[in-house]
């Protein structure tokens, strides 16, 4: 069963896998980058490194955000450090191992799961690449 960080973006209760080192810090200053918008925020710095800020709210909800997050969870995607905008942290759980999927989330007992293979996709549409 895999770990994963329980926590909600504006209003919807996520998993997030755990792939790695994952930190979670206060939202600091943030850089814009061109063309980010609405998914990429720009730069934000965790541990001295600038890496970039992703707001999955667009994607989940399908609109701005309601609420100002505050955190931000530093994890891996695809090999690439980003830190994930988020409102609350609750925890972490176990899960029951995913099945494959082409979704962003991943129907599983407790909670959807964060498909970061679709969320790099996204991102990268998201940027013409």
């Amino acid at each position: 069963m895999p770990d994963a960080l329980l926590v909600r973006i504006q209003g919807e209760r996520v998993a997030l896998p755990l792939s790695g080192e994952q930190t979670i810090a206060e939202l600091g200053p943030v850089a814009p980058l061109p063309n980010g918008e609405p998914l990429l925020l720009g730069l934000t710095t965790v541990q001295g490194r600038a890496v970039p800020l992703v707001n999955l709210a667009p994607l989940l909800t399908g609109a701005p955000a309601a609420d100002e997050p505050r955190l931000m969870v530093l994890t891996s995607l695809e090999g690439d450090r980003v830190a994930l905008l988020v409102n609350e942290v609750f925890g972490v759980t176990a899960l029951p191992t995913p099945p494959v999927s082409s979704a962003l989330l991943i129907d599983l007992p407790g909670g959807p799961l964060l498909n970061p293979v679709v969320l790099a996709r996204e991102l990268r549409d998201s940027l013409g690449q």
